[in-house]
């Protein structure tokens, strides 16, 4: 009598279980402690994995952090061409509030504001994919400029009219920031552009 086969295992199962537990965990230490209040043991007992396991996988915490902004960018909601500068610019704003809330947004941030002589290099890392962010920007303030929709403008200095009052509501946190609010800023900052000298 031949056995009877066995369901198929699905491969890489157990360590998708392990990944999603490590990263729940680290996502709940960096809301409650921030990036310099997270520490391993913590993190393996949480996980519920052995310290091995999270050594393993980031051999150390710049490692981690380092993961920590490639997924950021990852989730980051693209800078879209829609033909509409406006819109494209308010869904801009809104998704850079959206996960500029989050535990991962807020230790990029703490990564950010880290002393230029931290010798781990994350500020560097963090700086380097806001950059990518300010390139994609220009790419689509240039593309409405060659409609007529905008002066020629500079990346950096709108971006920093934009994030601005992002960052105000995110340290006041009275109340969540809202598309009506990113609609606001965005034509105020189009407005200044379009009647004011190119920047």
């Amino acid at each position: 009598m031949s056995a009877e086969p066995q369901p198929a295992r699905r491969p890489g199962g157990r360590t998708r279980l392990i990944s999603k537990r490590l990263w729940a965990a680290t996502l709940e230490i960096l809301a409650e402690k921030g990036v310099d209040g997270l520490q391993y043991e913590d993190l393996a007992a949480r996980a519920q994995v052995a310290r091995a396991t999270v050594y393993r996988r980031w051999p150390n915490r710049g490692d981690l952090f380092r993961d920590i902004l490639a997924r950021f960018a990852e989730a980051f909601v693209p800078l879209h061409d829609s033909g509409d500068i406006h819109d494209d610019l308010v869904a801009f704003v809104y998704a850079f509030a959206e996960a500029s809330a989050t535990p991962e947004g807020r230790a990029v941030l703490q990564i950010l504001m880290r002393k230029a002589d931290e010798s781990d290099g994350l500020r560097e890392v963090a700086l380097e994919l806001l950059e990518r962010r300010t390139d994609d920007l220009q790419r689509r303030l240039d593309a409405a400029a060659a409609l007529g929709q905008l002066p020629a403008v500079d990346a950096r200095f709108v971006n920093m009219m934009l994030a601005g009052p992002v960052q105000w509501f995110l340290v006041r946190r009275t109340r969540p920031f809202t598309r009506d609010d990113a609609d606001k800023v965005v034509g105020v900052v189009l407005a200044g552009l379009r009647h004011g000298d190119a920047v």
